[in-house]
């Protein structure tokens, strides 16, 4: 330890004296460790980071399994047969979340907001930290079992600035009175690709015979249960399920459940796995540029590595030294790519989150860690060994008596650098054509999408959404009417040319089939209010 200083010391005092090739060098690898950096912190928070709930090991996600593959999704007639098996499971919960908005109505002023249903036992199962009043009961998660509404710690914060007195308050969601009962605190549900502002209580009734599958199912293994029992007990429920009903359940279909941590990022699992690789290669193109203008730097060096070998020191403790100079060029671009790394996936998160989960909102979630920081310090270290290592290994072999009568600093290159030179460029063109390939694919693919006639002129072209619901708008009449005074209101404005409306209306669904063979929901019977 006691030469580690003077190396140190000797290391910063080269890297200064050759400032181009410092600058050059710290520009690959902060641009390399950089992108890794930027690249890892989402797979930190996405895949490796823990879930914030009690236990979340022992928490599933329900499925179908057909002949095509599992199919997600659960009907209130199979969330009903689940929940009743309690020698596996306890606190089985239904939420139904697919980015569903609700106007708030009747506050200072109006509000879009995210909704989401549950049963009553979603909180307990996920460990909600109730901040104020409670969240909802059994008798309200009945049919007919009031409005209630459990508002987030950001909505409660934001449109009703922290009132103490939100408990037992009412207030209107798309037209329809709910009576705030509870108040979750910060970071609750951020696991969802758009965290809920709300929650509204499910109400499933118990005797449904609807098969209609349009929302997910959780629940908490029993302790002492392990997954496998688990499965080989809903074999057994989705054998008598198929007795009661032949025609929504085919002879191969299955009851079965998975981890709720890999049913939340399995759809992006792999295109984060991937992006990681290709990011990999940036970082070995940068090492192997680096490690080439090592190669050559050393050229002018070996004048200097021959005469401390005449004076004594040996092979290893030269190694050491050179060792020394590229770690500590790599603790350098390390910090720098730390740093671009951060600011990096921030902007591009805020530009484009991608419905992501687990980042939170804008990439709020993406935070300071000490995963982060580890990886970062190893890939340094790991880094700077590997482009540190062929130069040292290669100058250390220097032949004393060639070098020393060769005349100053000209030393010739020989033929073994000139091949371990070779090996390198051979390397970064290799890496960098399977990167070009694959970044021309998405440039052909995006300007592709761009160049997509849409059909319509879009410049100076600009839309607006919002939901209605409640009884007012039960009939196609009265909404039909709002949107032709909408639309007379915008048309007065001085800015507007012109303008115009579309909207979707929500069928009310009495009955549903299911398709046996295609494992697929299909409406059906009473599509009411369908005409106005």
């Amino acid at each position: 330890m006691s030469i580690l200083p003077p190396d140190l010391r000797y290391a910063l005092r080269m890297l200064r004296k050759n400032p181009g090739f410092t600058a050059t060098a710290l520009a690959a690898l902060t641009l390399g460790i950089g992108a890794t950096t930027a690249i890892f912190s989402v797979v930190n928070t996405v895949l490796l980071k823990p879930l914030t709930f009690p236990d979340p090991d022992r928490i599933v996600s329900f499925f179908l399994t057909t002949p095509n593959g599992p199919s997600y999704g659960g009907s209130t007639t199979r969330f009903n047969v689940w929940r009743q098996q309690t020698q596996a499971f306890q606190d089985v919960s239904a939420y139904e979340y697919a980015g569903a908005n609700l106007n708030l109505t009747g506050e200072t002023f109006p509000e879009q907001i995210r909704s989401i249903r549950v049963s009553a036992d979603y909180f307990r199962l996920l460990g909600a930290p109730v901040i104020q009043g409670r969240t909802f009961t059994a008798e309200e998660d009945r049919p007919n079992g009031g409005q209630a509404v459990v508002l987030s710690y950001g909505l409660w914060q934001r449109h009703f600035s922290g009132d103490p007195h939100m408990i037992g308050r009412t207030i209107s969601l798309s037209g329809a009175p709910y009576v705030v009962v509870g108040i979750v605190g910060p970071g609750f549900n951020t696991e969802l690709d758009t965290p809920p502002e709300v929650w509204l209580p499910f109400q499933i009734d118990p005797a449904s015979v609807d098969h209609a599958q349009y929302f997910s199912v959780i629940a908490r293994l029993r302790p002492g249960v392990t997954l496998a029992t688990a499965k080989a007990q809903l074999q057994l429920a989705a054998d008598e399920f198929r007795r009661k009903f032949p025609n929504f359940m085919g002879p191969r279909d299955g009851f079965s459940v998975q981890p709720y941590p890999e049913a939340i990022v399995s759809e992006v699992r792999s295109s984060l796995l991937v992006l990681a690789g290709a990011v990999s290669f940036v970082l070995l193109i940068a090492c192997a540029n680096v490690a080439n203008l090592l190669l050559v730097r050393a050229t002018g060096r070996k004048r200097e590595i021959a005469l401390r070998a005449a004076v004594g020191a040996s092979r290893a403790r030269i190694i050491r030294q050179l060792l020394t100079e590229s770690v500590v060029l790599s603790a350098i671009g390390g910090a720098l790519g730390f740093a671009l790394g951060l600011v990096g996936v921030r902007a591009l998160v805020a530009m484009n989150p991608g419905d992501i989960p687990r980042i939170g909102e804008h990439g709020a979630a993406i935070a300071l860690d000490w995963r982060l920081v580890l990886f970062t310090v190893c890939v340094s270290v790991v880094t700077g060994v590997l482009f540190g290592l062929i130069p040292a290994f290669d100058v250390s072999r220097t032949d004393l008596s060639i070098t020393l009568n060769q005349a100053g600093g000209r030393s010739g290159t020989g033929f073994r650098q000139n091949k371990t030179r070779s090996l390198l460029v051979i390397s970064e063109v290799a890496l960098a054509l399977v990167l070009l390939t694959g970044a021309a694919l998405l440039i052909r693919t995006f300007v592709a999408l761009r160049t997509v006639n849409p059909g319509f002129v879009a410049h100076n072209i600009l839309t607006m959404r919002m939901s209605l619901g409640g009884s007012r708008f039960a009939k196609t009449t009265a909404v039909n009417q709002l949107i032709q005074n909408a639309v007379q209101r915008m048309e007065a404005l001085p800015a507007v040319a012109s303008a115009g409306a579309s909207y979707l209306y929500r069928w009310k669904v009495d009955s549903a089939c299911r398709s046996t063979s295609l494992g697929e929901s299909l409406l059906a019977n009473d599509m009411t209010d369908a005409v106005g």
